[in-house]
């Protein structure tokens, strides 16, 4: 029961329900009132010469002194032969009742107020007005009132009730009856139309809204293919349309989020694997040659020495690796731009690996003219972006292939490309490669890195509001570049 007083359709159609059955009671009140003040109305002019009558039908009933007790007669004798239940008042020149005749003669007022009389009089009896009620203290009745004259003087008035008291008992039997064939017939039957007119109304409105829910129920339980079908109009097709991006986008991003998972998983393994590999090679050759020190000859332990060094240095690029990424990722490496020559900087990168090459048989060659622009840029995070790229372009050429750095102005920028004719990129790899932790299917255990080198030239280059691009083909080679703002353009 209470799942059900919480949906908004029921609830819309019990709020509905007492407006409705509020104003039809309301409605059916007012049109009694106007009703019965229309009839009022219509009656008192239709008896506003009723007075008239019987003040030239009666003579000599009061003379300003005292009543004729004969005429009196008279006059009950024709208020009972026209209509026995106008009540009929002959009141004096301060509104004192002298004598009635009525029905009922139970008369609780001693006089009445004569501004209407007064008013009622002055206007010929044409405009609507109600009176004092003699047998109600207090109460009004509509009425009509004639100058009563003697002499060719007024001594008082002849003061009408049109409809007495067994006129309102006569009018309250046949008002039930009217209000029971008017008001709850006919208004009781247009507010149940309108009632189930705004029911179905509300029904086609909610039913949109009844999917919505039901949409967000089942992805708050878990079932992320939940989607909000059929709604694509107004503002619920606005509300659905959003919903459905987001959800969306939030079942890529767990997507993703599983992806990353699955990264980290490998990288772990990875990491494990790379740092366990050069640590017990110096764990094993230094214990070697602590042990053997006296054994050993000086070449050998030359030879030793070396392996140890390369598998520290090896150590030492990865674990320099994860820091600088981990800060890059944190946004803990805050950028110092100099101006820099691009062509002074590609040199002194592609001297530092020749030697590196010369033992591959691989060949770094520089490509830039002269006099070109300063760009605006961290040198030592450009010179490690380089560094890294190169390291990834050595690892996929072989002998006789060539490493190519050139620079070439772009507009208002600085283009540096790192070119190598190596044995390039897997299409399905490419995508990928600035992804944390991705390393190349085709590299052998010693050829790998920590997949960390193009994920760090991707974020040095973010920090300085650019893209580092590539292009490849399979067995061919492969380049990357990337562009810097000239120094009086760079917005730092």
């Amino acid at each position: 029961m209470k799942r059900l007083f919480n949906s908004l359709y029921v609830q819309i159609a019990l709020i509905l329900t007492l407006i409705l059955a509020g104003l039809a009671f309301f409605l059916s009140r007012q049109s009694f009132q106007v009703s019965e003040e229309y009839h009022n109305e219509v009656t008192q002019i239709l008896n506003r010469d009723v007075s008239h009558y019987i003040v030239e039908e009666v003579q000599g009933l009061y003379d300003g002194k005292q009543v004729n007790s004969e005429q009196v007669g008279v006059l009950m004798h024709h208020v009972m032969a026209t209509n026995p239940s106008t009540e009929v008042y002959l009141l004096d020149m301060n509104g004192n009742i002298l004598k009635h005749v009525a029905m009922d003669k139970v008369v609780k007022a001693e006089s009445v107020d004569l501004e209407p009389i007064n008013q009622f009089i002055a206007n010929d009896g044409e405009i609507f007005i109600k009176g004092d009620d003699p047998k109600e203290i207090g109460a009004q009745k509509i009425f009509s009132a004639a100058p009563y004259m003697h002499d060719g003087e007024q001594v008082g008035f002849i003061y009408t009730i049109v409809g007495g008291r067994d006129y309102d008992d006569l009018a309250t039997i046949h008002k039930t009856g009217y209000i029971n064939n008017l008001g709850v017939r006919n208004i009781a039957l247009s507010t149940l139309l309108a009632l189930s007119l705004g029911l179905l109304a509300f029904y086609f409105l909610t039913r949109n809204f009844k999917k919505l829910c039901m949409a967000f129920t089942k992805f708050q339980k878990g079932d992320l293919d939940a989607r909000v079908v059929g709604v694509a109009k107004g503002e619920f097709g606005v509300i659905a349309k959003t919903y459905n991006d987001m959800a969306d986008t939030i079942q890529k991003n767990i997507e993703d989020l599983r992806g990353v998972d699955n990264l980290r998983k490998e990288l772990i393994a990875n990491i494990s694997h790379d740092l366990r590999t050069p640590i017990a090679s110096i764990q094993g050759y230094a214990e070697t040659l602590l042990m053997k020190k006296d054994e050993l000859q000086v070449e050998d332990r030359e030879k030793y020495l070396q392996i140890v060094m390369k598998n520290s240095q090896k150590l030492k690029k990865l674990v320099d690796d994860l820091f600088e990424l981990s800060k890059l990722e944190a946004k803990q490496r805050e950028l110092q731009p100099e101006a820099l020559q691009m062509a002074e900087l590609i040199q002194d990168v592609a001297d530092k690996y020749r030697i590196i090459a010369k033992e591959k048989g691989i060949s770094i060659n520089t490509i830039y003219s002269k006099n070109l622009p300063l760009v605006q840029a961290d040198l030592a995070l450009i010179d490690r972006a380089l560094q890294n790229i190169i390291d990834n372009a050595i690892k996929f050429c072989k002998t006789g292939d060539v490493i190519t750095l050139e620079l070439s102005q772009n507009n208002k920028a600085l283009r540096t490309k790192v070119s190598d004719t190596g044995a390039g990129i897997d299409p399905v790899e490419l995508p990928h490669i600035f992804e944390r932790y991705r390393k190349g299917k085709i590299l052998t255990d010693t050829q790998k890195g920590s997949g960390l080198g193009l994920a760090i030239v991707k974020k040095i280059m973010e920090l300085h509001k650019t893209d580092v691009h590539v292009e490849s083909n399979l067995s061919k080679g492969t380049t990357f570049f990337f562009d810097l703002p000239l120094t009086p353009t760079f917005g730092y």
